[in-house]
């Protein structure tokens, strides 16, 4: 019989015994466990090293934006494309930073940058839909993905989002992490940051938005433009509402504050010209980039243009087009306003509506100027041969052949006269009546005198960036030209031949250009122009604006088949151009003239920009003493006729297959013009 001593070690060692599968499972389970710490420990260190390689100076890089502002130092927008208005923390109202933080992580203040809870809650959404519905992003999250560019949809992305939001953590305070993130997040209708939004939804500086409207951009977060208010006004107020609830729910708010506040109406101030104005950022934003800054880099620039000008331009135009012609919505204006010395653009509309046509015919148009083209080709001429001042010309009919407008039969038209339709007289006239009456025929005439060469060289110092027609066509403006460019050109006439520096939108260093035309040609076109303000097709719209007899030197024009209106004046300081048109080639209408199409908008803003007290030309003037003789154009007070000019020298200029007349005892001069079959060489001359 066994012993106890015998039998104890057996009976311990079957007590303490574990059962062969459980061991098996048990040491299954610990490779398991060391494979899983050791991948675990491999994945940490990779996303590790992954998360440092990113820069964090990407976290403000994006918001060194370059801030616009207006030139009376009104904030405008951004130099980019993106609007953003840097805030601080202290600068948005509570409410906005309780609603953010209840609608988008509400233990914010409490993670290290992932919320497990919000995670767990997301993969099990994810696993029960077999693929990616939830994210369960952090605001650290979101901020990470938004600063890194971090994409798509997929694990290797969530995980090296996680790993950015800690090392965030780590670096940063949790208030900087909010300031970073209320400044980038996006939040539609191209606005990043709660500064840029504010304004943009509703008017006003995030500093005085309401309880209200601070859950209405929390509410947006998610889907800026599934949500957004202006186009989905339903569903903004139904994420308004849910937002307030969170932060009912989170304690921000009391029950009864947020039911009070989701009976209030969704209630939008947008701006349709986006921080306030559309074609004055586009522009402000294109010639910054022209100057190959970067954003940041200054860090503010001031503009030429006047907000409050530009918001009176904006209505303007649109009053004076939809008066023009009401059920014309194609019908388009633009305007620009320079300084006579800097070269400065003091205000500039780019057409009827930024947000339905963005295109800016003031900078980028190309249209034909027509007549209104007219002094910068009597003034080059002049500047060519200053003794054809005074010299007559023929008055009569002109072959078509010789201009080339609009076919090559019959006569040249004289569609740029206002008033009265010109009635040939038979005799002559001096070119500068020829100009005062935007005569078509003269001018042609004119320009085989000078040369039509001569006369193009003489134009192109004015460098226009279109070439110029061959033909005598280019001397009645049927060669189209960049508004800008016509504008520039015209200052020369204010600034005794000198056109402005280069125009531009971004305040700088000006270089004054060279002289294009001579003095005493240009005070002669100036004189006329200054006279022409007195027609009586002018005097109501110069009158309703304080205009009328303020010695300003102006000049309309349109084209042959009047699909353009121009009007272009200046005083000694500023020049002001006009443009009314299609972008395609159609006529504004079949009666349509500067002095109806152009010259009420031009009087209008350059009553606004003169602050109704031009600077003009006076007969005490310096400038006007440059004038070989006194203006000899007078128009009759109330009548719609021209006192005719007689004449100072005898010598008649110009040949003509209609007409060929001299003064009597005069000697005939002949000019160049183009050999054709139909137009004489030599025309007999009666004495």
């Amino acid at each position: 019989m066994p012993t106890l001593s015998a039998i104890l070690p057996t009976h311990r060692a079957r007590n303490h015994s574990l059962p062969r599968w459980f061991r098996f499972i048990g040491g299954t389970c610990a490779v398991f466990l060391l494979i899983g710490l050791i991948a675990f420990a491999l994945v940490w260190h990779h996303y590790s090293a992954l998360a440092a390689t990113y820069d964090m100076a990407a976290l403000t890089r994006g918001q060194n934006e370059t801030l616009i502002k207006g030139a009376q130092g009104e904030p405008i927008g951004s130099a980019s494309e993106i609007e953003r208005e840097i805030v601080t923390l202290d600068d948005v109202p509570i409410t906005l930073v309780q609603a953010i933080i209840a609608t988008e992580d509400a233990r914010f203040f409490s993670h290290p940058g992932f919320d497990f809870i919000g995670l767990t809650r997301a993969a099990v959404k994810n696993f029960t839909s077999r693929g990616i519905r939830q994210g369960g992003s952090t605001i650290t999250q979101q901020l990470a993905r938004n600063a890194f560019g971090l994409q798509g949809r997929s694990y290797e992305r969530k995980i090296t989002e996680i790993f950015l939001a800690m090392r965030i953590e780590r670096e940063y305070t949790k208030e900087q992490i909010l300031t970073h993130y209320i400044n980038r997040i996006y939040l539609g209708t191209g606005c990043s940051g709660v500064g840029a939004a504010a304004r943009c939804y509703f008017g006003k500086d995030v500093h005085d938005i309401s309880l209200v409207e601070s859950a209405t951009l929390a509410g947006i977060i998610k889907a800026p433009v599934a949500f957004s208010p202006i186009t989905q006004p339903a569903l903004a107020k139904q994420k308004r509402d849910l937002t307030l609830q969170r932060m009912a729910e989170t304690g921000s708010i009391t029950a009864a504050e947020a039911a009070v506040a989701r009976d209030q109406p969704l209630t939008i101030s947008h701006d349709k010209n986006r921080v306030r104005t559309g074609y004055m950022l586009a522009a402000a934003r294109a010639e910054f980039q022209r100057l190959g800054l970067k954003p940041g880099t200054p860090p503010e620039m001031t503009m030429t243009l006047r907000l409050d000008w530009q918001h009176t331009l904006d209505t303007l135009v649109r009053k004076h087009l939809d008066t023009l012609a009401p059920k014309d919505k194609t019908l388009q204006g633009a305007v620009i306003v320079l300084d006579n010395t800097t070269g400065a653009i003091l205000a500039m509309q780019g057409g009827r509506d930024f947000t339905t046509s963005p295109f800016n015919r003031a900078l980028d148009g190309i249209r034909p100027p027509g007549t209104a083209f007219l002094p910068l080709v009597y003034a080059a001429a002049l500047t060519a041969q200053p003794d054809i001042t005074d010299a007559p010309q023929l008055d009569g009919p002109l072959d078509n052949k010789q201009a080339m407008i609009g076919g090559l039969t019959g006569t040249l038209g004289e569609w740029g006269a206002e008033g009265e339709p010109v009635a040939y007289t038979g005799g002559t006239i001096t070119p500068v009546q020829a100009l005062l009456e935007n005569r078509t025929a003269a001018t042609v005439r004119l320009g085989y005198q000078v040369g039509l060469e001569p006369l193009r060289t003489a134009l192109g110092r004015c460098h226009f960036s279109t070439p110029l027609r061959t033909e005598a066509a280019f001397t009645l403006g049927q060669s189209p030209l960049r508004l800008i460019e016509v504008a520039h050109a015209f200052t020369a006439i204010a600034n005794d031949g000198r056109t402005c520096s280069t125009p531009h939108l971004l305040a700088g260093p000006t270089v004054r250009s060279s002289e294009i035309f001579t003095p005493a040609a240009v005070a002669h076109v100036r004189d006329t122009l200054i006279t022409g303000m007195e027609r009586p097709e002018y005097r109501k719209p110069l009158l309703a604006h304080g205009l009328a007899r303020k010695s300003i030197a102006g000049y309309g024009g349109i084209t042959y088949d009047r699909t353009d209106a121009w009007f272009i004046g200046s005083d000694r300081q500023r020049t002001c151009l006009v443009w009314i048109g299609h972008d395609k080639d159609a006529p504004i209408s079949a009666t349509t003239t500067a002095s109806t199409a152009a010259l009420p908008l031009w009087a209008a803003v350059f009553a606004m920009v003169t602050e109704g007290k031009p600077k003009g030309w006076d007969a005490k003037d310096p400038a006007s003493q440059l004038l070989a003789t006194p203006p000899r154009a007078l128009f009759v007070e109330g009548e719609a006729r021209v006192i005719p000019v007689t004449p100072v020298s005898t010598v008649v200029l110009g040949q003509d297959p209609y007409q060929s007349t001299t003064a009597p005892g005069a000697v005939p001069r002949a000019i160049p013009v183009p050999e054709d079959d139909y137009i004489p060489k030599a025309i007999p001359v009666r004495q």
